[in-house]
């Protein structure tokens, strides 16, 4: 339901029932090597040394080599690669926390149906594999062996398979007490009713391919026959639960691999062989062309997706189509050429997974690529087109906006053409100018905006150890601010990144709201000396209890409050000092006005502190 809340008080109870080093170490092996806190090696990001820190005492974690940090919340939300309510509901679920639900009938009706057919759905995933695996599924497991997948994978992917019987799958839900309410077995799409009224299974003699979401949770079906028979696939109708262009297959297992990329295939088998090759970064687009929804969901898990359908036409052309779709959504994109005509399933078979990581690394960018299929497309019987060829190869250079990239491309394509880069890039830039009137300076207008909102925070943006560490008590600690009297103001900070991240926390200190990971969070994108700002933050938090113990904590804050002060004022002091000696007459006596007034601050703290 719009606009829902979990009340706070749940949220609290559910991480104080969720004790983070325990839940990390679901994910990730720890060691107890410095103070109270546990290293390892990132979940988030590969490395060799363990840069990733979890402390006991403030139930945050971090990493000093991705800069990754939270509370238990932010960790499920980044090792899961979900959003904050599924993070919730995963850690209450764990916990055996029942969360409330809204006072609304409609949204009851929808979860509860939600519900009934991903339980559904869950039991047919276990009947297939059941069937699978018992004397019954022999020649699906042929078919299996003959395609060189490994029981270890079956049991990954929970493949399973549909026997020849009408009512198999039926039959089985009505003995688990499934099977009572007609319609909603209907709308599982796993289950059809024929002319006489009797339900009968959609499935039938195949090989299954349980269809998971980002969640892991099954939501529909793939059915492949064991020989060349047609229709060689049947996959299910779209559901209350399931839409087939928001979802991709294999990425539940894919959001978790440290690769940084994501390899874009067509069918089951494609994932399927290439996990168990050791690339476990692939998904498929489960039979559909490129979605902008599937693009999104791309965009969400990497920055950078390899295309490698299957080498003929068809597959080249859905290639061309998702390249578009996905550079729009500002991914990198390349394609992968899979030689010999083979699907990737197939080249690993014939050559080895080595053989493909080869082809990984000699992925096209996508103007190569492009430019190649144009060739390959105005070439018959050897000859090439050159005409044809030119005009369509001038058209793709022609949406490139990097000037760079297009002068570049031009004298490639030059070289090809026989001809001079000047009169090749001429063309594209003739091109280019026939653009509707405003268009050019729409897109000038956004890529300043993008420009603008990508320029990183002040690199060298001054910090002092005292601020830092008066941040991370504050937010660890709140009894601490109703002590600091006058309580600390954005003024007492450095300029620049401090002050920018006072302006943010401080109003959270005052109300009690203030804690480590939303210290954290807020620092994220900010930069001080030329480090990332919450690295320092985490390094200064899991230090406290070791730099001033649990008891002195209260006392540190007041002494760090007054240093800093201090510390400020006698800086502006010198910089007043020097410029005195090079202003002018009038400028002269409004420095050494604020002069005097910062000598009497500073004396002043001197008298209260005695």
């Amino acid at each position: 339901m719009a606009g829902f809340r979990i009340p706070e008080q749940v949220i609290e109870e559910i991480k104080a029932s969720s004790e983070l080093v325990s839940v990390v170490e679901q994910y990730v092996r720890l060691e107890k090597k410095t103070g109270q806190n546990f290293f390892g090696l990132c979940p988030f990001h590969s490395e060799d040394t363990p840069s990733f820190s979890v402390s006991p005492s403030k139930q945050i974690f971090y990493c000093f080599g991705c800069h990754k940090g939270g509370d238990v919340i932010r960790f499920i939300m980044e090792i899961e690669k979900c959003e904050y309510l599924p993070a919730i509901q995963l850690l209450a679920q764990r916990a055996g926390i029942t969360l409330p639900e809204p006072d609304d009938e409609a949204y009851r009706l929808r979860s509860e149906k939600t519900k009934a057919l991903q339980a559904i759905n869950l039991e047919a995933a276990r009947f297939y594999y059941q069937n699978l695996i018992s004397t019954a599924g022999r020649d699906a497991r042929a078919y299996l062996q003959k395609r060189q997948i490994s029981a270890q994978t079956v049991r990954r992917f929970g493949l399973g398979c549909a026997l020849a019987d009408w009512d198999g799958l039926y039959r089985h839900l009505q003995n688990k007490g499934l099977a009572d309410d007609v319609d909603l077995l209907l709308q599982s799409g796993l289950l059809r009713r024929g002319k006489s009224g009797n339900l009968y299974d959609l499935f039938r003699e195949r090989l299954m391919f349980p269809i998971l979401d980002v969640m892991g949770r099954v939501v529909a079906f793939g059915g492949r026959v064991y020989d060349d028979s047609v229709p060689k696939y049947i996959n299910s109708p779209e559901t209350p639960i399931y839409t087939k262009g928001r979802h991709l297959y294999g990425l539940n297992l894919a959001k978790s691999s440290k690769a940084g990329r994501l390899l874009m295939v067509e069918g089951y088998m494609d994932v399927i062989a290439l996990y168990q090759a050791g690339i476990d970064y692939t998904v498929a687009a489960l039979g559909t062309a490129m979605t902008e929804n599937q693009a999104r969901l791309l965009a969400k898990y990497s920055e950078s997706v390899i295309i490698a359908f299957d080498a003929d036409a068809a597959g080249q052309t859905a290639a061309l189509r998702s390249l578009d779709i996905l550079h729009q959504h500002g991914l990198k994109v390349t394609v992968l050429q899979v030689p010999e005509g083979k699907d990737p399933d197939e080249f690993i078979r014939n050559n080895g997974s080595e053989r493909f990581q080869a082809l990984i690394e000699q992925s096209l960018p996508l103007l190569d690529f492009k430019l190649l299929a144009a060739r390959r497309e105005h070439t018959h019987d050897g000859a090439l087109d050159i005409l044809a060829y030119q005009d369509e190869a001038c058209d793709v250079l022609g949406k490139e906006e990097n000037a760079i990239v297009r002068e570049l491309y031009a004298g490639r394509l030059a070289d090809e053409l026989s001809a001079m880069s000047e009169t090749v890039l001429r063309e594209i830039e003739r091109r280019r100018s026939q653009k509707k009137p405003g268009q050019q300076h729409d897109q000038l207008r956004q890529t300043l905006l993008t420009t603008r909102r990508s320029e990183p925070a002040e690199r060298h943006a001054p910090a002092t150890r005292d601020e830092i560490y008066l941040l991370t008590l504050l937010a660890s600690d709140s009894a601490i601010w109703p002590v600091l009297d006058p309580g600390p103001v954005v003024e007492d900070f450095s300029e620049g990144s401090m002050q920018t991240l006072a302006a943010a926390v401080l109003p959270l200190a005052a109300d009690g709201r203030l804690d480590m990971p939303l210290l954290l969070d807020q620092a994220q994108s900010l930069t001080v000396m030329g480090q990332p700002l919450a690295d320092l933050l985490a390094q200064a938090g899991m230090k406290q209890e070791e730099r001033f113990g649990q008891q002195g904590q209260l006392e540190a804050a007041v002494e760090l409050l007054k240093r800093q002060r201090r510390g400020k004022l006698m800086r502006r002091k010198d910089v007043i000092s020097q410029a005195i000696m090079t202003a002018d007459p009038v400028e002269r006596d409004r420095l050494k006005q604020e002069l005097l007034e910062i000598s009497q601050q500073l004396e002043k703290m001197k008298s209260t502190s005695q």
